[in-house]
């Protein structure tokens, strides 16, 4: 059976599976038996392009005795990114809590609006929330500037929505759904109030999957020289090409 190999996000680990990647990604998500379920991220990468532990796959990925395919060996759990080069990866997947899968390839990225404020949550290798004036390219090479005592060989994070809120701090979210809204409005004022501020936390850490719906560019993952953009579908793509996929993200099914 051949081989697939998923740099997986939710959590981090490296696992091959002889899975294809819609089926892994509905596998991740609610399991073989339906009875559990959860959004899931991942990429499928190029295993000719990293160093992996050839004999342990080639010992431990053969079929069942009843012909079942093996679904996961994890051959990692600790350091993920950092280990698989940009150059090895290949398109990125988001699943929803009941099995749906999007397919997202790589490209360019050309930033819309410039000195906007944008909202970035951070996924691996920390999960902090942070409101920026930078954009994602600039915050991504200022997360991994190994100069600076704060910083990550290699980060993945997604561009999230602030809609009005960029212009009116005081707007209301709408249908952004937030935690401590007054908190964010705060974040947004000081670093409108401050020209040398160039971040400001606004979640410590991720308690929940991410709405999709809040999903504003799309995910980044890069390191001091190099990035990959996976876009995000246009809201006219979402409710024609990907409408199945689109209707499951909008509700919460557990």
């Amino acid at each position: 059976m051949k081989k697939y190999f998923y740099l997986v996000a939710t959590p981090e680990s490296i696992i091959v599976s002889h899975l294809k990647p819609l089926d892994f990604g509905n596998y991740l998500s609610v399991g073989t038996k339906k009875q559990i379920h959860g959004q899931a991220v991942f990429f499928e990468f190029d295993p000719d392009q990293t160093n992996l532990h050839q004999d342990y796959i080639n010992l431990k990925m053969k079929p069942y005795d009843d012909g079942e395919p093996k679904r996961s060996v994890f051959l990692s759990i600790y350091r993920c990114f950092e280990r698989i080069p940009l150059k090895a990866l290949k398109n990125l997947y988001l699943v929803t809590d009941d099995g749906k899968v999007l397919e997202i390839a790589p490209h360019d990225f050309i930033p819309k609006t410039a000195n906007e404020i944008h909202l970035y949550q951070q996924l691996i290798p920390i999960t902090t929330r942070v409101a920026s004036k930078l954009s994602p390219v600039d915050f991504i090479r200022r997360l991994t500037d190994l100069s600076q005592p704060v910083s990550a060989p290699k980060v993945f994070l997604v561009d999230l929505k602030l809609n009005e809120l960029v212009n009116n701090p005081d707007a209301p979210l709408s249908d952004l759904p937030y935690p401590n809204p007054d908190h964010l409005r705060d974040c947004i004022k000081r670093l409108k109030e401050s020209p040398a501020r160039q971040t400001k936390t606004v979640l410590r850490f991720l308690r929940d999957d991410i709405p999709y719906r809040t999903i504003k560019t799309g995910f980044f993952v890069g390191d001091q020289k190099h990035y990959l953009f996976y876009p995000f579908p246009t809201e006219k793509e979402l409710e024609g090409k990907y409408y199945s996929w689109w209707r499951s993200a909008l509700v919460r099914h557990f």
